[in-house]
């Protein structure tokens, strides 16, 4: 039971920057913002390339440099996912699924190759020898706390406000002569730069980087969010609270079914027949239509 906690509360720390820039665009914005798959994966091939060549930095930098480029990897995917919509008035679907298309192929011209092994350099996330299990866990929890403390501040901003304002109701900016460009374009980019460093996180607890590894993160955030939305009815609609109970259920979910034997290569199909099933009961005791132009979460 004590090695299935500690399963779980590392899931947690990896996967928790992803579900809070989940959050934030789905959620707050309401955006279909998919191409959070490539900043997930762009992220962690900027900060996997700098460990290449910065064996030599000192330790107070080394690790500070990885991730505030994983962090800049997903911004700038998230950028030019928003200026195509803001600025090129492409539908933000649309602009998410040419953006996924344009960084398959920068994703690999930059690792320069499909896949990439971390084993033999050095770990930013081992501070600490006395987990000898799990040596990274201080450290991964040491950065989900200041992400969250981060997020809970943000939501008390004028900028938190604004991106649940747009979320709510896009055209009020329009009706005050308000641009919603800096918003959109913040909110992105900061959802994704989330799901950047998260990449990151992934990828160095497993000791490789892969092209691929994005695939069903958009899912993934909407499954945990949805889970998070229908267990904390109980809060405010804009608390740090839906991503982060909602994950833990997820973890929990996902160990749950490894114990009874269900094989997990199965576990998109369930997590997308969940998502209808939620998504369809939503839509269909709502009183009125107007959800059904937004992803439900």
């Amino acid at each position: 039971m004590f090695n299935v906690s500690l399963i779980i509360l590392e899931q947690l720390c990896m996967y928790l920057p992803l579900i809070l820039g989940g959050y934030i665009a789905f959620s707050l914005l309401k955006v279909p913002n998919i191409s959070i798959e490539s900043a997930y994966v762009f992220g962690s091939i900027l900060a996997a390339n700098f460990m290449f060549v910065g064996q030599g930095v000192p330790m107070f930098l080394y690790a500070p440099i990885i991730f505030l480029l994983s962090f800049a990897g997903g911004m700038l995917v998230g950028l030019v996912t928003a200026l195509l919509t803001q600025y090129g008035r492409v539908p933000h679907l649309l602009s998410s699924i040419l953006t996924i298309g344009i960084f398959h192929g920068v994703n690999q011209f930059v690792l320069g190759n499909a896949h990439r092994s971390l084993s033999g350099l050095r770990n930013p996330l081992v501070i600490s020898e006395y987990f000898v299990k799990n040596p990274e866990l201080i450290m991964l929890l040491v950065v989900c706390l200041v992400l969250l403390v981060g997020l809970f501040l943000l939501l008390r901003t004028q900028l938190g406000y604004a991106c649940a304002v747009f979320g709510y109701n896009p055209k009020f900016f329009e009706n005050y002569g308000i641009s919603t460009n800096f918003v959109v374009l913040t909110g992105v980019a900061l959802a994704n730069g989330l799901a950047g460093v998260s990449g990151y996180l992934v990828a160095q607890s497993s000791g490789f980087v892969d092209t691929n590894a994005g695939f069903g993160m958009a899912l993934f955030c909407i499954t945990a969010l949805i889970l998070g939305k229908s267990l904390c009815f109980f809060v405010r609609s804009f608390s740090v609270n839906v991503p982060l109970v909602g994950l833990v259920v997820y973890c929990a979910l996902q160990q749950l079914l490894l114990k009874v034997g269900f094989n997990l290569k199965y576990f998109t199909m369930m997590q997308s027949l969940l998502v209808l099933l939620m998504v369809i009961n939503r839509f269909r005791t709502s009183r009125t239509n107007k959800n059904v132009n937004d992803l439900g979460v």
